[in-house]
């Protein structure tokens, strides 16, 4: 019984010193050093602010159209006889210049009759004169006038019988040629005038205050250039800000400013020509702000606010904002010189937060 009791107790003390030794062991072993967490601080890059003078640009495209557009019609009837060689389509011609002529025998007949008719007036005019009956001499008189005016009628219509250009223009479309015969009244092409080209350029609403348009008090005119591709070669023209049509169009929203070119098509003023139809770019010169500082759209935090760093700090600042770009922003009230915008965005942004400006 006894030798049974040992051999179930030994197990026991064995685990025991085991234990027992471990815990010696734990606690006599030298405690390791400690390692504080070092604090990682982002850093950011800022946008030094310097508030300025700053001019505004508005962009905006359209199309080169003539300033004049008509459709020019005949004023008799007849068959056409002769067309110059520059009436065809996208032809130049000059003021004056004769593009057509009507059969002109119908209106030399006319002429020649109505000449006869005041011949033959004054002629009764002279005898009831004679006479001196007042009644008579008033009707003579009456019939000499109304046989001029036939006259100068047929005059006019001798000389309608040769179209010509009534300014420097482009055919842009012909509706009459050799051997055609046509009506009074009716349209013989439609000319675009070359002395002066016009740009509409479309602009937002939120646009129209940074314009100025029309003759300034100096003389002067406020400028856009306009641009043009061909291929890979670009062309630029200067053009004066004329007007601002005084209509909101219904359908896009939008106002229309108009853009003019003089004498587009001169090659003494312009390096290459300013062709009517052509679409261009637009970039306006507009009105300068006084004092405004210009950061990266990205910069800007809920729409009117920017982070700057302030003793190694992240502050939040409230901002005018004058005037949104495409890429930037136009601030007024709310940054002074020195201030320093973050222009990093981080995952976290409070206010308080530490922050080290990158070098």
């Amino acid at each position: 019984m006894k030798n049974k009791w040992i051999r179930r107790g030994l197990p026991l003390l064995v685990l025991s010193a085991a234990v027992a030794t471990a815990v010696i062991m734990v606690k006599s072993r030298p405690e390791l050093p400690r390692r504080e967490s070092a604090a990682v601080i982002p850093l950011v890059d800022v946008l030094v602010a310097q508030p300025g003078p700053i001019p505004v640009t508005v962009s905006s495209r359209g199309t080169v159209a003539a300033r004049t557009d008509i459709e020019l019609v005949s004023e008799v009837a007849g068959r056409v006889v002769w067309v110059a060689p520059e009436f065809v389509l996208g032809g130049a011609v000059k003021e004056g210049d004769t593009l057509l002529r009507i059969d002109p025998l119908d209106y030399e007949v006319a002429l020649s009759v109505a000449r006869a008719a005041v011949a033959s007036a004054e002629l009764s005019l002279a005898e009831v004169q004679v006479v001196v009956k007042k009644a008579a001499i008033e009707e003579a008189k009456a019939q000499v006038q109304a046989s001029r005016d036939r006259l100068r009628q047929a005059e006019a219509d001798l000389a309608n019988t040769t179209i010509v250009a009534p300014f420097d223009a482009i055919i842009d479309s012909k509706r009459a040629d050799l051997g055609q015969y046509v009506q009074a009244g009716s349209a013989l092409m439609r000319l675009l005038s070359t002395s002066r080209a016009e740009v509409r350029l479309p602009l937002l609403a939120s646009d129209v205050p940074f314009v100025s348009y029309g003759q300034l008090p100096d003389g002067s005119w406020p400028e856009a250039t306009l641009t043009g591709r061909f291929g890979d070669i670009e062309r630029s023209w200067q053009a004066r800000l004329v007007r601002l049509e005084q209509r909101l169009d219904e359908q896009t929203r939008v106002f229309y400013l108009v853009a003019e070119v003089e004498a587009p098509y001169d090659a003494a003023r312009h390096p290459w020509p300013l062709s009517i139809g052509l679409f261009v770019d637009a970039l306006i010169q507009g009105v300068e702000l006084p004092v405004a500082t210009r950061i990266p759209r990205s910069a800007l935090h809920g729409g009117d606010a920017v982070y700057l760093v302030k003793e190694g700090m992240i502050r939040k600042r409230p901002v005018e904002v004058l005037r949104r770009d495409r890429d930037t922003v136009l601030v007024g009230a709310g940054l002074a010189a020195g201030d320093e915008v973050i222009l990093s965005r981080l995952d976290i942004m409070v206010d308080g937060m530490r922050v080290a400006v990158a070098s």
